[in-house]
């Protein structure tokens, strides 16, 4: 009896220590993201990624609504300290995304016949050029076409200078970009681990002077050269360097491989400041610095 008794109340624990386990399940379940992405995930724990082993996340934090699977139309905001000038000596809020028809702009794709499903293009007057040339500092405009849903990664070579977290299908216009150095550049697009084709854009001196290993213009607003105007350069090493504008607004000064916060400063006058990365062994190009007159 006493042996019957002890295996009856052995069975009832066993039963109430499965009963909690029961009622949460032991199978997997199947939920969809905010995207209708499938998800599976235990009753018990959710699996997650964390972002260091995201390339298109690390180095962004949770709370950045700028970052992967927010829309291409989202502006990144001067405030951004993860948008472009973190990525690559772009000045924040510099390189845009956004949904375009190039058609509708009346703009015509030429140049190379391309079979790749990602496309890039350069835009020079109404034509979509894969190759092209650009003086430097100017700014330019590409456009991407793109066929299936995924990041979306701006290239120039290896150096990243856009990182959309998450695009549809269709075409994009990029806007923002510059040649900030002498030379060639090699863009390419990254879209859903998928390479397109590669856009040259071989970059002339233009007025720039090119003997020193950073140049660059201060402009008042109407976009003309301000002569006699000093110029600060400096980093997050305590280091600082000045010039001075010549006759035209151009500068030039050698410095060191980094990045430089440039600043402009002239008696009756404020100037919006812009960030350079200057590349050891070659010539590269601030945005120019605007000034305007300081209120009376």
């Amino acid at each position: 009896m006493g042996i019957r008794l002890f295996v009856i109340c052995g069975m009832m624990l066993v039963t109430l220590l499965m009963g909690p386990v029961s009622s949460q399940g032991m199978g997997d379940q199947k939920g969809y993201d905010w995207m209708g992405t499938p998800i599976i995930s235990s009753d018990q724990s959710s699996l997650k990624t964390p972002d260091y082993l995201n390339p298109y996340t690390a180095g962004r934090p949770e709370w950045d609504p700028y970052g992967p699977g927010s829309s291409p139309v989202l502006a990144r905001p001067e405030w951004d300290p993860y948008g472009a000038d973190g990525i690559a000596g772009y000045g924040a809020s510099s390189v845009q995304i956004e949904p375009a028809d190039p058609v509708s702009e009346g703009l015509t794709a030429r140049g190379a016949a391309t079979t790749l499903s990602n496309q890039l293009y350069i835009q020079r007057g109404v034509d979509l050029l894969t190759e092209s040339s650009a003086q430097l500092g100017e700014q330019y405009v590409l456009w991407a076409r793109v066929a299936g849903r995924g990041s979306f990664l701006l290239y120039d070579y290896n150096h990243l200078i856009l990182n959309q977290g998450y695009v549809t299908p269709g075409w994009y216009k990029i806007t923002g970009v510059y040649a900030d150095y002498l030379g060639q550049h090699l863009y390419r697009v990254v879209f859903a681990g998928f390479s397109s084709n590669n856009l040259s854009v071989l970059v002339n001196s233009g007025g720039y002077p090119t003997t020193l290993s950073l140049t660059g213009l201060v402009v008042d607003q109407s976009g003309h050269g301000m002569p006699g105007v000093n110029v600060i350069i400096s980093n997050n090493e305590g280091g600082k360097f000045t010039t001075m504008t010549g006759a035209s607004g151009y500068y030039a000064i050698d410095v060191a491989t980094g990045t430089y916060l440039v600043n402009a400063e002239l008696p009756g006058y404020i100037f919006t400041p812009t960030t350079v990365q200057v590349w050891s062994g070659m010539v590269s190009a601030a945005r120019p610095v605007v000034g305007r007159p300081a209120a009376t």
